[in-house]
C-alpha cells in the first residue's frame, strides 16, 4: 500500500521531526517531544512541565510523534471542553490457534560443562489459511470487519473511531489490504499486531502497526514498531496452552525467535487532545527501554497487544496497567486473541473468557475485565474523554486543558452468518 509520508508542522525548520522538536540539539544527545499528561505523583523532572517531555538520546530508544489531523466527528460541539465519546472496536482474531502454530526453530544446545544455548520457537500464522487458500484483507473486510462495523453502528448509533487487533493477528500484506478495504467505512484508525519474515535474513519481526486514515486522501499514515523483548515460554505456560513442539522434555525454556534490535516507540496525536501509543506483550512488563519514555510523554491511551491467556485483573497486565494509570495518568487497554484464551481455559474448571482488560486513567480508577460472550466476534468499548486539572511540581495549573479517558460501557457484537474461516 502506498502509505502517505509524514506530514506535520514545518519540518524545513524542525529538521529532527518526527523524532524530536529540537532544531539545534541532535537526537543523539537529547530528545524533546510533546507531552499529554503530567505526573501528579513523585518528585521527578517529568513533573516540571505541562507540554514538553525531555527524553534520553535515540541510541537507547527512538521515539516519534506524528500529528495525523484526522477529522474529529465526536468533538464537533459548541463547547470543546465538554466530555465526548471515543469508540473502539476490538476484534480478538484469531479465534482459533492450532498447536502447530508454535514450532521449534532452534534446539537447546550444550556449551561447555555448565552452559547451554537456549532453545527458540517460531510462530506460523495458520489462522490466516482459509478453505481456498490464504485469507486476503479484502475478504476479511467483506466477511468480518464491515459487518461488525455495521452491527456496532446499529448498537451505538455511531461508527467506531478505531479498530484494534491483537499481537501477531495479521501479516503486513493482509493488514494493508484490510486498511484499503476499510478506507470508506468511516473509521479513523486501525491498530494491529503483525508477523513478518524478512526475505533477506530469514528473521521474523513481531510488530505493531498503527494506520490512521485522512479524509480526502488515499492511503493511510502508517507508524510501526518492532517488539522490544522476546517472549520466553516456560514449562508451565507450554503445559497450560497444551503445546508440544519440543521433544526434548528436559528443556523448560523457549525464547521467541524474532529480531529485537530496532527499538522504536511511535506516539500518535489522533487529535489535539488525544494521543496514543502501543506496546507489544512483554514490553508492557519491562521497565527498559519504553517505560521511562511513556511516563515522560504521558499519552492519553496505552494499548498493549498480547498473545496471552484471559485478561484478569489479578494477572500481570493488570499490575502494570495500574502503574501507568497513576504515573503518568494514562488509560491502559491490554488485549489478546480469543484463540489463546481458549487454549488457556482448557485446564480451568471455571474458564474466564476475558479477551481484554481496561484500566481508567488516574489513581483509584476503574479496572474492568472485557469478556467475550459465547458466539460474539467482537466488542465495542465506549470511552469518555473528559477534562482534568493537572499541576506541575512547582504548583502551576494547566487550567483543565488535559483530558482523561474512562470506560462508559461494553457492547458485544454478533453476526448471523460468521465467516467459515474463523
Amino acid at each position: 500500500m502506498d502509505c502517505m509520508a509524514y506530514k506535520g508542522p514545518d519540518d524545513t525548520f524542525m529538521v529532527n521531526l518526527p523524532t524530536s522538536l529540537c532544531c539545534a540539539v541532535s537526537p543523539d544527545r537529547a530528545i524533546v517531544l510533546p507531552k499529554a499528561n503530567t505526573a501528579t505523583v513523585g518528585c521527578t523532572i517529568r513533573s516540571l512541565s505541562h507540554y514538553l517531555a525531555l527524553l534520553p538520546p535515540k541510541s537507547i530508544l527512538t521515539p516519534s510523534w506524528t500529528w495525523t489531523s484526522t477529522t474529529d466527528r465526536s468533538t464537533s460541539k459548541a463547547d470543546a471542553a465538554l466530555p465526548y465519546d471515543v469508540r473502539l472496536l476490538l476484534v480478538p482474531f484469531p479465534y482459533t490457534v492450532h498447536a502447530d502454530s508454535f514450532r521449534l526453530s532452534s534446539k537447546q544446545g550444550k556449551y561447555g560443562n555448565s552452559y547451554s544455548i537456549p532453545a527458540y520457537f517460531s510462530l506460523v500464522q495458520r489462522w490466516l489459511d482459509g478453505p481456498g487458500g490464504q485469507i486476503s484483507g479484502e475478504q476479511m473486510a467483506r466477511e468480518l470487519f464491515l459487518p461488525l462495523i455495521q452491527d456496532a453502528r446499529a448498537q451505538s448509533g455511531c461508527v467506531p473511531n478505531g479498530i484494534v487487533l491483537p499481537e501477531c493477528a495479521l501479516s503486513t500484506a493482509v493488514a494493508e489490504q484490510l486498511v484499503l478495504a476499510l478506507k470508506d467505512s468511516g473509521i479513523e484508525f486501525l491498530i494491529t499486531g503483525v508477523l513478518d519474515v524478512d526475505t533477506d535474513t530469514g528473521k521474523a519481526h513481531n510488530r505493531a502497526q498503527t494506520f490512521v486514515m485522512r479524509e480526502g486522501e488515499e492511503g493511510a499514515v502508517l507508524r510501526q514498531q518492532d517488539k522490544h523483548h522476546r517472549w520466553r515460554l516456560d514449562k508451565s505456560q507450554v503445559d497450560r496452552y497444551a503445546l508440544d513442539f519440543d521433544k526434548n522434555h528436559e528443556n523448560d525454556q523457549w525464547w521467541e525467535d524474532i529480531e529485537v534490535g530496532n527499538r522504536q516507540l511511535p506516539f500518535i496525536g489522533l487529535r489535539k487532545d488525544m494521543s496514543i501509543t502501543t506496546l507489544i506483550c512483554e514490553d508492557l512488563a519491562r521497565a527498559d527501554p519504553a517505560m521511562g519514555v511513556i511516563r515522560s510523554v504521558g499519552p492519553n491511551l496505552v494499548i498493549a497487544l498480547l498473545m496471552d491467556g484471559p485478561q484478569l485483573g489479578i494477572r500481570w497486565p493488570g499490575r502494570y496497567a495500574t502503574v501507568l494509570a497513576e504515573d503518568p495518568g494514562s488509560a491502559v487497554l491490554s488485549f489478546t486473541c480469543a484463540g489463546m484464551v481458549d487454549r488457556s481455559n482448557w485446564v480451568e474448571s471455571r474458564p474466564a473468557n476475558a479477551i481484554g482488560l481496561w484500566r481508567d486513567a488516574g489513581a483509584g480508577g476503574r479496572t474492568q475485565e472485557i469478556g467475550l460472550p459465547q458466539g460474539s466476534l467482537g466488542v465495542v468499548l465506549t470511552l469518555v474523554s473528559s477534562k482534568k486539572r493537572q499541576t506541575t511540581l512547582d504548583g502551576r495549573s494547566d487550567q483543565e486543558l488535559a483530558r482523561k479517558l474512562t470506560l462508559r460501557n461494553i457492547v458485544p457484537l454478533f453476526l448471523a452468518d460468521g465467516p467459515k474461516w474463523i
